[in-house]
């Protein structure tokens, strides 16, 4: 027990280990999540060092090892992870859609952990990985845009070895550097401000799937008025609302709700509500907290189950019951 508490201990912000069993053992408990191997090397060279950064509720982690490495993940987790990678190989295989992200040296690409995928790490390789929360996630860029979270992040293999993205890369090592450096009274204030930029820059530098929505919505100051009735659809996702109900709540006439939700928004009221509605679910349904498809459809006032189904699958690439069979699925082996 008392080894096992000083393991710990030292995986909180890092470790090194030089054999198979001690990199397995120690990366079980710094990423327990993900089920590790280290497969036998010819040479028997295994090394391996990782160390991690918390900023806030994001953290930066970078590592580099000799031997290869893989892993499966065990259950759904929420959160994204961004990689870059500096040397070796990295490829991971979608368990739910069979598709294969092959990332190569000098390439930044997302990663999200569904259970059952699986990851494989070339040996002599180094990367730096910064990992958010999808909460995290969705509130910055709601906050940002005023726009609802539709879609999961997703950034494909991309050059981080020249224009934003190298921008962005080197504003993580910097961030590396200074917390590693800070006094413990300073850390705290240095590690928020880090935060707020790094997703600023995160959103706003790296040509992800919601760059469009996000330049459309942040370029742009919207008014008040579309901000109240924004509000008003958050806070009634699960009541009936009619265009004139917000526009009650912004203080103005329908037509100019309309008018304004198509230029700052680039959708009508009854769209971006619609949106809101859509990403409620999909919360939901990913956290276990739904019952059936169509008691939730009837909830967030989709009055057609089918109609809400096709909805769902066009903003994230699955049918609500394809996720919410993985979501079950995963909690009963837990539970086992």
């Amino acid at each position: 027990m008392v080894q096992l508490g000083r393991i710990v201990e030292q995986c909180v912000s890092g470790f090194e280990a030089y054999s198979r069993d001690a990199i397995v053992r120690n990366l079980e408990v710094f990423e327990p999540n993900w089920r590790w191997t280290a497969p036998q090397e010819e040479g028997g060279d295994y090394s391996f060092k990782i160390d991690r950064q918390p900023v806030e509720s994001v953290s930066i982690v970078s590592a580099e090892h000799s031997s290869r490495l893989e892993a499966v993940v065990k259950r759904d987790a929420p959160r994204v992870s961004i990689v870059f990678l500096l040397a070796g190989g990295l490829e991971m295989q979608n368990r739910r859609t069979r598709k294969i992200l092959r990332v190569a040296p000098n390439q930044v690409a997302s990663i999200n952990e569904l259970a059952g995928s699986r990851v494989s790490i070339q040996s002599r390789s180094s990367w730096l990985l910064l990992r958010i929360s999808t909460t995290g996630l969705r509130e910055h860029f709601e906050e940002l845009t005023g726009a609802p979270y539709v879609q999961e992040f997703a950034l494909p293999p991309t050059n981080f070895r020249q224009g934003d993205a190298q921008g962005f890369y080197q504003t993580l090592r910097q961030a590396e550097k200074d917390l590693k450096l800070a006094r413990p009274a300073e850390r705290m204030m240095l590690a928020k401000a880090y935060k707020q930029l790094i997703l600023a820059k995160l959103f706003a530098k790296l040509p992800h799937n919601l760059a469009y929505a996000f330049g459309r919505a942040a370029l742009k100051e919207a008014p008040r008025q579309l901000l109240k009735a924004e509000a008003f659809m958050r806070d009634n996702l699960r009541n009936a609302v009619m265009l004139e109900d917000l526009a009650n709540a912004a203080g103005c006439s329908p037509r100019a709700l309309q008018r304004m939700f198509r230029i700052y928004r680039g959708d009508t009221p009854m769209g971006i509500l619609c949106n809101y509605r859509l990403a409620a679910a999909h919360g939901a349904i990913r956290g276990g907290q739904a019952e059936s498809i169509t008691d939730l459809a009837m909830s967030l006032q989709f009055s057609n189950p089918g109609r809400f189904s096709v909805l769902y699958k066009s903003a994230y690439g699955l049918s609500p019951s394809s996720n919410l069979r993985f979501a079950r699925g995963y909690q009963d082996e837990i539970g086992t």
